[in-house]
């Protein structure tokens, strides 16, 4: 296609004169106009691209800072004296990310149930048809 335009584009310059010419002119500048269409999206889609990639790292680095702060908070309670009263947030949090991981675990079973049951119903399926 591209040797095609590249000839086309050569025959413009040159000022031939073929038959259906005018044709083939025409079909040059349709593609030349498509091309710069093309060219203006791809422009767009990179700024779009650049632009979530900026968002992206930005939301990464507020995370980071998050976690940091949360790991501080952590160590400072852990350096604490265990007579101030307040062991009893690591405490919380350790009961916090237990609960979490039991919903994940929970979820997770459901999952693997779910991708059981559909393996046996592929299975199933699979025999009716080659019978």
């Amino acid at each position: 296609m591209k040797l095609r335009v590249d000839g086309l584009e050569a025959c413009d310059r040159l000022g031939e004169v073929t038959p259906g010419g005018g044709g083939e002119r025409e079909l040059l500048r349709e593609i030349n106009d498509r091309a710069k269409r093309l060219e203006t999206q791809l422009a767009a889609m990179k700024a779009e691209t650049a632009m979530a990639r900026t968002e992206t790292i930005e939301q990464f680095a507020a995370v980071d800072v998050e976690i940091a702060a949360i790991r501080r908070e952590i160590n400072t309670y852990r350096a604490a004296p265990a007579g101030d009263g307040e062991d009893y947030i690591p405490t919380l949090i350790a009961d916090q990310f237990a609960s979490v991981r039991a919903e994940i675990a929970q979820e997770f079973n459901g999952m693997r149930s779910e991708l059981l049951d559909l393996g046996i119903k592929l299975d199933r399926l699979l025999k009716n048809d080659y019978m």
